[in-house]
């Protein structure tokens, strides 16, 4: 798309995260690129990404108090790279400090710590949980092993009840 001057962020960010449908469909003027119900992304996150934009304006470097999109965009599934000056990449996440950086407000250090903190209250319970597995089957091996040894005693007594019976004789009277 031709603007004849500098695309601007909203601009440059559709043509990189539009379907090559809806692309066309900008390019023709059939939809603006404020109407977000007709704008179709290649993903949900880049969707959120420009609606996040669009509510908090292009100066991200303020952390919107929004964790939930925060969680959903910069923190989403499958992220293998770092938000720049948050998480364990920044050197005062741990500690609560701001970051030197133009990074993150401290709401989002806060909510960056108790995401972590979540992470490890969940690996603690996934290995609990692992554990406890463990110990079921154990125990249901132990269980096992003793109906067997039981169906075992029951079935030498039977027969020795059998034998017994075969040989014994009542006293006369």
């Amino acid at each position: 798309m031709t603007y004849g001057r500098e695309p601007t962020w909203k601009e440059l960010f559709l043509q990189t995260h539009l379907t090559k449908e809806c692309k066309e469909k900008l390019r023709k003027c059939e939809i603006s690129i404020y109407d977000m119900e007709n704008l179709k992304f290649c993903t949900n996150r880049s969707k959120e990404v420009y609606a996040m934009h669009d509510i908090h304006g292009s100066d991200l470097t303020d952390c919107p108090d929004d964790p939930e999109v925060w969680a959903r965009v910069q923190v989403g599934c499958h992220r293998t790279t770092q938000v720049f000056g948050v998480g364990s990449s920044d050197l005062h996440y741990m500690s609560g400090t701001s970051s030197s950086s133009n990074g993150c407000a401290p709401s989002s250090v806060e909510y960056q710590r108790s995401a972590h903190a979540m992470r490890t209250q969940l690996a603690k319970l996934e290995a609990r949980l692992e554990a406890e597995t463990k110990e079921r089957k154990d125990l249901r091996v132990h269980l096992e092993t003793e109906r067997k040894t039981r169906e075992d005693l029951q079935q030498h007594m039977k027969s020795e009840l059998q034998d017994f019976m075969k040989n014994w004789h009542p006293p006369n009277n």
